[in-house]
């Protein structure tokens, strides 16, 4: 057939991913296309989002220009102007479930996200997120193809060329798989490495499901487990020796229109190989050995077919290479513990759209444009390798699983602070370099890491875990080394008193306790420290706090005049209200 329009950059994927790619490049005068095999609404898995997730989404919003990916940092604004049918999460929840035995109220964690109007986070019903995403590109200026599976990929080193199925030719200077575990481009390019250099050794069993119950409905009472948050208005992980399940409710506020749940059990390959088993047979027959989580899946009906997979990670040896990069999805995968799946395709985004818009500009894609994306990717999924694999490793004795747990809330709540300091410091000045910071260290990377007072600690408490594993330590005083690591932090809160057992939770992270955060940082942390974690004034805060207040007062008083006038009245002149940025890209 005859090659259509040539376009500057084709993207393979209509995700999240790719459609936020496409719009940030369309946006700024690139020339895209998305091809994607399927069509919207589908489903999708990766539903969870992270407080660094929702400051990386800001950033991207602010820094590019597209104040709809602004609308799904937190679940207030995706609630009103995405979907309803997506959940709130306002903590992580972990519960220590112990074979045959009741729940130990006090073997339980959990890390709240951030207080309204910086959060909460979000359960994404990706169906929905993704088709709002996918119309925000396309009204941006991408074109997209949809039910188009391509069936080969031509890369002669001056552009790109893909046929479809269907005998379409498309043809463009760059390509983005923004696919999956399937891409095309890893398969024709033979880009898979050696799943032996992955740390973890998982597989999963999932699928969407109506009639989970709610766990606040089940267990003692918050006086016992003095946890802040309800568990069913978190990301709830039951975990044990082997494995953890996950329960992402939907319906987990008042103006839900979705009764499905995301629910998932992830087990280690090397203890629960697979068996061949039916998938729901095999997931019942494991949660059937835990009284409570059995009760709370008993009267559970699948709405979907159930998945299940051999092992989930995989990666490539190159994610970049003449004229294509891969997406993080398409690029490796880790294990769904922590959502780590789109906080790095949020920073993989921004990296990539940065580099394309100068690379069209300049017609030059050469390969060694793209070796700083390669990189930050291999070493970001390296660290989510050593995370996870040592989560797994700290499930068979719960004094180890709290000590690690301690870890990744320093990690994470590091990582959060990194990108909230620029956040708010372009709210504070205004000025657009600031959100260039993020290719500098600290801010480079995920979870804190290259914050080089916790990598330390981080380097000392991963040869623990390690020790643990090749049974050189016992998990018990692993356990001890690493609490005892959380004394006196420069960069952790005292109050926290994260070196205790019995703290198995932070402070919640409303005004009043990021007020606290933000002055014992300014009074007691260490200048370096202050710099990069909290350099911005407290009335930048608080003048955020209460415009975002002003502005839900607003909204809820348009609702009820509208409802009001649309009672007795016919006409109105709402059609009127457009989106700027939509309108003057259109236009354009």
């Amino acid at each position: 057939m005859q090659t259509q329009q040539k376009y500057d950059v084709v993207i393979l994927g209509a995700g999240i991913g790719g459609s936020m790619l496409a719009a940030i490049l369309a946006k700024h005068g690139v020339k895209v296309l998305i091809l994607e095999a399927e069509s919207h609404p589908r489903f999708t898995i990766g539903e969870a989002t992270t407080p660094d997730t929702n400051f990386r989404l800001k950033l991207l919003s602010l820094k590019y220009g597209i104040p709809e990916i602004m609308n799904l940092s937190a679940f207030h604004q995706l609630r009103d102007t995405v979907s309803p049918a997506s959940g709130v999460k306002r903590a992580f929840s972990f519960l220590y479930q112990r074979k045959d035995q009741a729940l130990n109220a006090k073997e339980t964690h959990q890390y709240p996200t951030l207080a309204p109007p910086m959060g909460p986070d979000c359960h994404l019903f990706r169906q929905d997120t993704d088709a709002y995403m996918l119309a925000v590109a396309v009204q941006y200026g991408a074109d997209v193809r949809q039910q188009t599976r391509i069936a080969d990929i031509d890369l002669p080193g001056d552009g790109v060329r893909l046929t479809s199925v269907r005998g379409e030719v498309f043809e463009g200077s760059y390509l983005v798989d923004a696919t999956g575990f399937k891409s095309a481009t890893a398969d024709k390019l033979n880009l898979r490495d050696d799943l032996t250099r992955h740390r973890t050794n998982s597989r999963a069993i999932f699928t969407h499901m109506v009639g989970v119950r709610h766990y606040d409905n089940m267990m003692q009472p918050v006086r016992k487990h003095g946890l802040l948050y309800p568990l069913s208005q978190s990301t709830l992980h039951h975990v044990f020796p082997g494995g953890w399940c996950w329960v992402i409710p939907f319906n987990n506020h008042r103006e839900s229109t979705n009764p499905l749940c995301s629910v998932g059990l992830v087990l280690n390959r090397e203890i629960h190989p697979e068996s061949g088993k039916d998938p729901e047979t095999e997931f019942r027959e494991y949660i059937a050995q835990f009284p409570e989580m059995e009760q709370q899946f008993r009267n559970a009906k699948a709405v979907r077919n159930w998945v299940s997979t051999g092992r989930l990670q995989y990666g490539a040896k190159n994610i970049s290479g003449p004229r294509y990069c891969l997406l993080s999805h398409a690029a490796g995968f880790v294990d769904p513990l922590f959502s780590s799946g789109l906080v790095l395709t949020t920073a993989m985004v921004d990296l990539l759209s940065k580099q394309l818009i100068a690379c069209v500009k300049s017609n030059d894609f050469s390969e060694k444009k793209f070796v700083h994306i390669d990189n930050f990717f291999q070493s970001s999924i390296r660290n989510f390798d050593e995370v996870v694999a040592s989560s797994f490793v700290s499930f068979r004795d719960f004094e180890l699983w709290d000590a690690w747990f301690r870890v990744w809330v320093v990690a994470l709540l590091l990582g959060t602070c990194l990108n909230a300091n620029l956040y708010l410091k372009y709210l504070e000045t205004g000025d657009l370099s600031i959100l260039d910071w993020c290719e500098e260290e600290p801010y480079t990377g995920v979870l804190g890491l290259q914050f080089k007072p916790f990598r330390a600690l981080y380097d000392k408490a991963l040869a623990e875990m390690d020790a643990v594993r090749d049974g050189h330590r016992d998990p018990k005083d692993a356990a001890r080394a690493i609490r005892g690591m959380m004394k006196s932090l420069s960069y952790l809160p005292d109050y926290f008193k994260w070196h205790a057992m019995e703290s198995r939770t932070t402070p919640a992270f409303t005004v009043s306790g990021i007020t606290r955060m933000y002055f014992w940082y300014r009074l007691f942390a260490p200048a370096e420290v202050k710099k990069v974690l909290f350099d911005w004034s407290p009335f930048t805060a608080y003048r955020y706090v209460l415009s975002m207040l002003w502005e839900n007062w607003r909204l809820s008083r348009r609702r009820s005049r509208g409802f009001a006038r649309d009672t007795f009245k016919a006409w109105n002149q709402d059609y009127a209200v457009v989106n700027p940025s939509i309108a003057k890209s259109t236009q354009g």
